[in-house]
């Protein structure tokens, strides 16, 4: 067998004596089958690969911001407009349960004019409280008023008086809670709350026709419909009530309108509502005794749009907004119509259930001698 270069070189270097020993050695080793063989190369281990990724289904985000006017989020129309500013609003309105009268809140705007017959202009005033035993005509009088402070609610005059301001509400929103009772008793009673696609006041509805009061024509046909819903004083006491307004007309809804306020003068209870957002009608029945009262908190939240001519800092904040992918803005729509499903979910646990806890939650308080006595389900 041929040897290896280093062994010839081995075999140059040695003595002349020594090179056919030498030779003759590296012959035995390199015949010999325990010769050492050539380390062959190591494979370096191959890298893992990851497991391929299977497809994540992706969750749709709720759209139900779109209508909340208590979130300051804004989804502008799916058609393109000129600029504007949106503003987002809080009012708030008490108002205690009487032993001998009915009383509704509606909450929608008011227009100075009929919307059969003109486009406008808008009022400031928001909400208005009556009694519910009030008949439908063209000169009612209302318990208590809300304004919207879109154009700094200015006092009334005894003439109209105009605002430059072009407006339109964009979102409307309710909550509504219970305070408890002016004796820190247990709250009774309930309140139906729900929005109302449409609903007439004045002396060209209906309902003056027909002299019908303000009890009948707005909360009683809308509970048989299932429109407004009952829920308990002391569910609203842990757990409010919110509920969102939807589109109830696309025109009168993306209309712009100059503001108003009308003149002292003008029959505030009167005055028609707008058609754009579906009216939030709450009803709340008489209820108690003697001097008990079962006191009520409503919240309205407002988003405006907003374009102001002559205002320089105003008109600043003004900006182009993008439009809505028209699929998207059906499914916001979708997302606030369903009014039962939305009421149920915020309407909180029932009056049992509320009175139970807090029962147990006074028995168990450390030292309290009833504390070891084991609760039954």
């Amino acid at each position: 067998m041929t040897l290896t270069q280093r062994q010839q070189a081995r075999v140059a270097k040695a003595l002349p004596a020594q090179k056919s020993a030498l030779r003759a050695q590296y012959n035995r080793q390199n015949n010999s089958p325990n010769q050492l063989k050539p380390k062959s190369k190591m494979q370096r281990p191959q890298p893992k690969r990851a497991p391929a990724r299977r497809g994540v289904a992706k969750i749709p985000r709720s759209l139900e911001f779109a209508f909340d006017a208590f979130d300051k989020r804004h989804m502008p129309l799916d058609e393109l407009t000129a600029p504007y500013t949106t503003t987002n609003f809080i009012s708030v309105m008490e108002f205690s349960t009487s032993i001998s009268m009915d009383q509704i809140v509606v909450v929608c705007p008011r227009t100075l004019t009929r919307q059969e017959t003109y486009t406008g202009p808008l009022t400031d005033f928001i909400a208005m409280r009556y009694d519910a035993n009030e008949y439908i005509s063209s000169n009612m009088a209302t318990l208590e008023t809300m304004r919207s402070p879109i154009i700094d609610s200015p006092a009334q005059a005894n003439i109209n008086t105009y605002s430059s301001v072009r407006a339109r509400l964009h979102n409307m929103s309710v909550k509504l809670e219970c305070l408890g009772t002016n004796t820190g008793l247990y709250p009774p009673g309930a309140a139906y709350i729900g929005t109302v696609p449409c609903i007439e006041t004045g002396s060209y509805s209906t309902g003056s026709e027909e002299n019908l009061k303000v009890k009948t024509a707005w909360a009683d046909d809308s509970i048989m419909v299932g429109y407004l819903r009952s829920i308990s004083a002391a569910s609203l006491i842990n757990k409010p009530c919110i509920l969102h307004s939807a589109v109830a007309e696309n025109t009168s809804y993306k209309s712009w309108n100059d503001l108003v306020v009308p003149s002292t003068g003008e029959a505030l209870g009167s005055l028609p509502f707008s058609t754009a957002l579906e009216p939030i009608v709450i009803y709340v029945p008489k209820v108690g005794s003697g001097d008990t009262a079962v006191t009520y908190r409503v919240v309205v939240g407002q988003q405006w749009c907003s374009r102001h001519p002559h205002n320089v800092m105003l008109r600043s904040t003004q900006k182009q907004h993008s439009a809505t992918a028209p699929n998207d803005w059906h499914k916001a729509l979708s997302a606030v119509k369903d009014i039962g499903e939305h009421i149920l979910k915020s309407a909180g646990k029932s009056a049992v259930d509320v009175l139970t806890e807090r029962m147990q939650s006074a028995y168990m308080r450390p030292g309290n001698a009833l504390a070891n006595v084991p609760w039954v389900d």
